[in-house]
């Protein structure tokens, strides 16, 4: 049912509660466009504590939640806010601003050019979902443009781009000529770049790579397309449901906690949209095998964001063991940012447990192999630098590496067991 399903909005908790600072609970807090009664007198609340205000300034900017921080601190509280911190925000609001106007209008362009040419583009992400999430392009923060496109007509877009004046910047592993269409089975997407402006676009034909593969139909999705305006401009875009999944993927593709702004762009999605087909959504999910990630989006949004949810969506979460696995690892990561010592591993770990089919994670695995096999044996810069060997020797460098990786393992052991009483 669309419409009429019982929503949980922000009752019982969905895992365990965590404490959190008072500065990230102030930006929890405004890190939406509706602000209900009792929450604007919780951020008139916390204002007036003394809160580290340079960790808030920080912390809005590596998260993208200027633009509402701004908006809710000087709507709500501006006389309880230091007038250094009001005007530093209003500084950075207004130039995103300036650049997301601009950049609106140059993805209608692009999409006008590339209807003429008679490719049928939809845009992902950036002012599209600023306009149809939170209603205004000037209140989310996005760095590029993006634009969905079927596999069969990426050629003729990137011959399209490349004719008016963008320039393609392979990424590293794709090829070039002959070769090019290889790039389609194993790639999701080109990345171009603008010289006059250095905006730079991106032509998906899927949503994620082989990497991380999300297999979707998008020619049926195709036939599904809604219209939503862009200033003043109609275009058309994914059906919320389809741009939820899309978003709850890219969020655990990426690790949630690099930046709450995603969660955010769940919540506002979902306070947009009351009347969301959530069975369609679910089953949506369970054919591409998205489940857990969706799930996991929509319990992040909820906890931290107080997004309505159906009272069967809630259940499934809060029965679901490795979901709340997710919740806590990634509420842990969000607000006590532990580092890694092996940052590549651990996100191809979180990859796989995102995963609730075998043959989503064999690709994830298959990275991780990867992935440890360069970091044993494959010689860099410091190796090279800390043992200088003539030309002649160079291959010995593949012996060199996991020489000094066990000598610094066993370093480690030694220091470890010295300062253990």
């Amino acid at each position: 049912m669309a419409g009429n399903a019982h929503m949980a909005g922000d009752r019982q908790p969905l895992s365990k509660v965590r404490e959190i600072r008072d500065e990230f609970r102030l930006l929890l807090l405004c890190a939406r466009t509706r602000v209900n009664p009792r929450q604007r007198e919780q951020i008139r609340a916390l204002a007036l504590k003394p809160l580290d205000w340079e960790f808030i300034l920080e912390k809005s900017q590596s998260h993208a939640l200027v633009p509402v921080l701004y908006r809710n601190l000087s709507e709500f509280c501006a006389d309880r806010v230091p007038p250094a911190v009001i005007q530093r925000l209003e500084s950075v609001y207004a130039t995103n601003a300036e650049r997301n106007l601009a950049l609106t209008t140059e993805l209608i362009d692009v999409l006008r050019m590339l209807e003429a040419a008679g490719i049928s583009a939809v845009p992902y992400k950036g002012p599209a979902l600023a306009a149809i999430a939170y209603g205004d392009v000037k209140l989310r923060k996005f760095y590029d443009l993006d634009v969905v496109i079927r596999p069969q007509d990426i050629i003729p877009a990137k011959s399209l781009l490349v004719s008016h004046g963008y320039r393609w910047r392979p990424l590293h592993g794709q090829l070039t000529g002959r070769k090019e269409a290889r790039n389609f089975h194993f790639w999701h997407e080109y990345n171009f770049i603008n010289p006059g402006n250095r905006t730079n676009i991106d032509l998906h034909w899927r949503i994620s790579s082989r990497r991380f593969p999300f297999e979707i139909d998008l020619n049926a999705i195709w036939e599904r397309l809604e219209p939503a305006r862009l200033l003043d401009e109609e275009i058309r875009t994914f059906p919320s449901e389809v741009l939820l999944l899309f978003l709850c993927v890219h969020g655990s593709k990426d690790l949630w906690w690099r930046r709450i702004g995603w969660i955010c762009d769940i919540a506002e999605l979902l306070g947009s949209n009351p009347r969301l087909d959530w069975s369609y959504c679910l089953e949506l999910a369970k054919q591409t095998g998205a489940t857990r990630m969706l799930l996991l989006g929509l319990a992040l949004a909820h906890e931290l964001l107080q997004a309505p949810l159906p009272d069967r969506v809630c259940t499934r979460i809060r029965s679901d063991d490795a979901v709340q696995a997710l919740i806590e690892h990634t509420q842990q990561q969000l607000f006590d940012g532990q580092t890694f010592r092996y940052p590549s591993l651990e996100r191809q770990a979180f990859r796989v447990k995102v995963r609730e089919r075998l043959h989503d994670r064999i690709p994830v695995y298959r990275h991780m192999v990867e992935t440890v096999f360069t970091t044993v044996f494959v010689p860099n810069v410091n190796d090279r630098e800390m043992v200088k060997l003539p030309d002649s020797l160079s291959a010995l460098y593949y012996l060199v590496r996991p020489a000094r990786l066990a000598q610094r393992f066993w370093s480690h052991t030694i220091r470890r067991s010295n300062t253990t009483p």
